[in-house]
């Protein structure tokens, strides 16, 4: 009976014109998904049927941008950050989705870490988010990457993660050795971030990109990864990093399976110059790589040493 009454308002809803209203709930969640979060309730303007959609929708958005002030004065940008702190603080609280499966949150240099690792907390241990991405605005400071879900069933959902302009330190490359820490973790992209560890290990990762990640108090570029189950690894440098030879690459071949290699310089201008010893260092620390893709790079400094390579490209 239930289920007949809610198709003869879909069915009226659809005669009256409102033909996406008319939409399973589950279409619907995956249209509000792609809106960011506030956008997403300001749906509820649109009919009465779309009133309470976005208290369950699976993907929840935060974006500081959304709430930028139209001035750069002082008193216009802290007001701005409050009106986003009350809007992320509702929303968070008015939210009843039991999971979800994307958690984005983009905020700016306004906001406290105490009120960023909150609404990360909220997101990855009460909602166990599937995936996890972090951006923080160019002029906004460093967090520290957040801290794995103590929970089992919130850890075991966690897949894909992406950080970007975020502090990572040895506590951070800790959790990712540890496999249980972050037991499903494929995929982990990694962009402009304050790297201060050296070493990253993961018996889960299969897709990793590192793109222009360094210590900020050092233009040196020194750091391995180990990742047996690793298929793709995309490297992308800062243009004027100075690469040691400790940096070294051990990945894939589990299996038997492929192992892809993508190495750029970070985009824009000129053709990227390692001095010889940085790029032999670089390409001779290579592990089980099948596949190995050169960009932007002049070909006066390509030298082959990475011999378990079976296909070898060159691009502009």
């Amino acid at each position: 009976m239930a289920e007949g009454t809610v198709s003869s308002k879909r069915a009226a809803a659809a005669d009256g014109g409102d033909r996406l209203s008319a939409l399973h709930d589950d279409l619907l969640h995956c249209i509000i998904s792609f809106l960011p979060s506030r956008q997403a309730v300001q749906t509820t303007v649109l009919s009465r049927r779309w009133r309470n959609l976005w208290r369950s929708t699976p993907c929840l958005h935060i974006d500081h941008r959304e709430f930028a002030a139209k001035s750069p004065a002082a008193a216009d940008e802290q007001a701005a950050c409050n009106k986003l702190l009350r809007f992320a603080s509702s929303l968070l609280e008015a939210h009843r989705a039991p999971v979800l499966e994307s958690f984005r949150l983009h905020v700016g240099a306004q906001l406290s870490p105490f009120s960023v690792n909150t609404w990360i907390r909220r997101g990855i241990v009460d909602s166990r988010a599937a995936a996890l991405e972090i951006a923080m605005a160019p002029t906004g400071a460093y967090w520290f990457a957040p801290s794995p879900p103590r929970d089992a069933a919130a850890a075991r959902r966690l897949t894909t993660m992406r950080l970007c302009r975020v502090r990572l330190d040895g506590a951070f490359a800790d959790q990712l050795r540890s496999g249980s820490s972050f037991p499903v973790l494929e995929d982990l992209a990694l962009a402009r971030c304050d790297c201060a560890l050296q070493e990253m290990s993961s018996p889960t990762l299969r897709s990793l990109v590192i793109d222009c990640c360094q210590r900020f108090s050092s233009p040196i570029v020194s750091r391995s990864v180990t990742a047996p189950r690793l298929a793709s690894l995309q490297l992308v440098f800062p243009k004027h990093a100075t690469i040691q030879e400790a940096f070294s690459v051990n990945g894939g071949g589990a299996g038997g399976s492929r192992f892809r290699v993508s190495v750029a310089p970070s985009c824009g201008g000129d053709y990227f110059c390692f001095a010889y010893k940085d790029m032999s260092a670089l390409l001779g620390s290579l592990r089980n790589v099948t596949t190995l893709e050169l960009w932007r790079f002049s070909y006066r400094t390509v030298r082959t040493h990475s011999p378990n390579a079976t296909q070898l490209g060159l691009f502009a």
